[in-house]
């Protein structure tokens, strides 16, 4: 069964997932609105804070969907301003879409972030998830917790989207940070740990079935892509794109333990970094084999772009862009 959605609201909607998504839609007739830090008039989106309610509010109450994108990615933000944002933030737009007359599905991004990253071999939404002091996982878990809450309540119907490892061109953490950092001799990752990554094509047509269909509603689902591989691999293809002959990597205990003292020295300074030790635990994983077959199930969901193909695709984008 199919819901008729004919404008949706997208918090985050700058973002490099929120636009990607817009552009979707569009194309498929859906009008899209939303808010970021920055306004977008000619995309509908409006300057505002999640927690400026008032000034987004009646944008929401004429949207017959809600995307919750905005979020805090991160792991050098606090955990007292990660929660803020990932889990007050997440219930305050969900207070809003349940109180329109008009929003009937709440569509939350979250992350395979909020399985851990110690699992060895296939992970699905079957595995139970243990809070561990990491900010970005936990507050994950805890927004997860409140869709289901709302949507068991009867608030809202809730659907919860687990994206794998998003790349494609315009990616900031995936794609244009490593091209940069490498070029400046400044990237190293783990030399153990695997990637799972899956194309943003493939992803907002994951968001999009679950959005239109009805069989996504009450549930978790991992949109990821075509299979897993290892650092070396994924950020190896970058390196090449730059002449170089591999990516620098070190064993994984040095890397955090190195990291956490680089981090040290950062906060002295005033500043913060994503070169930390959680970032080191998340590349040096076992397993990033994300397995998607629910959302094949349920949705018809099934990856199309291959690693040659989005790599192919980013090369292009970052020599228009003259980063490479």
């Amino acid at each position: 069964m199919t819901h008729n959605i004919e404008r949706v609201f997208i918090t985050g909607a700058n973002g490099f997932i929120g636009q990607a998504v817009a552009a979707f839609l569009n194309k498929k007739g859906i009008e899209t609105c939303g808010i970021d830090f920055v306004a977008n008039p000619d995309a509908n989106v409006i300057a505002a804070d999640l927690f400026a309610v008032d000034k987004w509010k009646e944008l929401l109450e004429d949207s017959d969907a809600v995307l919750h994108t905005a979020a805090v990615v991160s792991n050098a933000m606090s955990e007292e301003e990660t929660w803020r944002v990932n889990v007050q933030g997440t219930q305050l737009v969900m207070d809003a879409a349940s109180a329109s007359s008009r929003t009937r599905r709440f569509i939350h991004l979250s992350s395979v972030a909020a399985l851990g990253f110690e699992h060895e071999g296939v992970m699905d939404e079957s595995m139970a998830l243990r809070a561990c002091g990491q900010p970005y996982r936990d507050s994950k878990i805890a927004s997860e917790h409140l869709v289901l809450n709302y949507h068991c309540s009867g608030k809202i119907d809730g659907c919860i989207i687990r994206p794998a490892d998003v790349y494609g061109p315009g990616s900031r953490p995936w794609v244009v940070f490593p091209v940069q950092a490498m070029s400046k001799r400044k990237f190293v990752v783990p030399a153990e740990g695997m990637f799972g990554p899956v194309y943003v094509e493939d992803l907002v047509n994951g968001i999009y079935l679950a959005l239109s269909r009805s069989e996504s509603s009450g549930q978790i689902l991992t949109l990821s892509g075509v299979g897993e591989g290892p650092n070396q691999e994924y950020f190896g293809r970058l390196a090449a794109m730059l002449g170089l002959s591999k990516v620098p990597s070190i064993p994984s205990r040095l890397a955090i333990t190195g990291t956490r003292l680089f981090e040290k020295a950062t906060h002295l300074l005033g500043k913060t970094t994503e070169i930390n030790p959680l970032t080191m635990i998340m590349l040096s994983r076992p397993s990033a084999d994300y397995s998607h077959a629910k959302a094949t199930r349920l949705l018809g969901y099934q990856p199309a772009i291959n690693l040659d193909e989005g790599m192919k695709r980013c090369e292009g984008w970052l020599r228009e862009q003259a980063l490479i």
